[in-house]
């Protein structure tokens, strides 16, 4: 199946492309057809999610703090403590819907099918992609998985697809379990075990395209997880 390569896969990249993207469409959307309100929603969409990814940032820093001061309160000797890290409150946005880069989607294959746009108009927008093919049928999640603040942290590439499916063993009599669609490319599992119990966590991962499962389900990735 053919792809074109014009959204990227980062979260941070992503937010640089929808910035351009929204400014473009504000120079350009009326000309090509987009009604007033589609090209006012995108850039409601590009603010709340420069601003959501700025405060997941600070809430990082904030945790990784917290996290500090746990165990410095638990194994620290005559250390004198501050107060403990406060996580600070999201700046005040304008609420979008859910699903922003799929409407974003949908609204670029829009304008790569208007007979009146122009080359400006694509480099303004951010609509240069590359032609990517993927065998869609065969096509397996590449996951890697990492240690991240006592939990799991997933990663993988996107390969044109839309999203990916988790499953778990957490260890547990349940088995495989579904955990989780994500439509980014990487996931920090919010499950752990009880305290002080170490426990084998094994992931399963598959592409998806259009809320349809595509390829095959990734071999089991096991890491031992203990529980803080």
């Amino acid at each position: 199946m053919t792809h074109e390569n014009i959204i990227p896969a980062k979260d941070e990249l992503k937010m640089k492309w929808l910035s351009k993207f929204s400014v473009g469409l504000s120079l350009h959307g009326t000309e090509l057809g987009i009604a007033a309100d589609e090209i006012k929603a995108t850039k409601a969409d590009s603010d709340f999610f420069t601003g959501l990814l700025s405060y997941l940032e600070t809430v990082s820093t904030n945790m990784n703090s917290l996290v500090l001061y746990k165990n410095t309160l638990l194994t620290g000797d005559s250390i004198v403590l501050t107060d403990v890290p406060s996580f600070s409150i999201m700046p005040t946005h304008v609420a979008v819907l859910p699903g922003i880069f799929n409407r974003a989607r949908t609204m670029v294959t829009t304008l790569k099918a208007n007979p009146k746009l122009t080359a400006g108009m694509i480099q303004d927008m951010g609509l240069e992609g590359s032609e990517i093919i993927y065998d869609f049928d065969k096509i397996v999640v590449n996951a890697k998985i990492v240690m991240k603040n006592s939990h799991t942290y997933s990663y993988w590439n996107h390969q044109g697809t839309d999203a990916v499916d988790i499953k778990c063993d957490y260890g547990d009599t349940l088995g495989m379990v579904n955990v989780a669609r994500i439509s980014s490319v990487h996931f920090l599992d919010p499950r752990l075990p009880a305290a002080g119990v170490e426990t084998l966590y094994k992931y399963m991962y598959r592409y998806v395209v259009k809320d349809e499962q595509v390829g095959e389900w990734s071999n089991v990735i096991s890491i031992a997880v203990k529980g803080i």
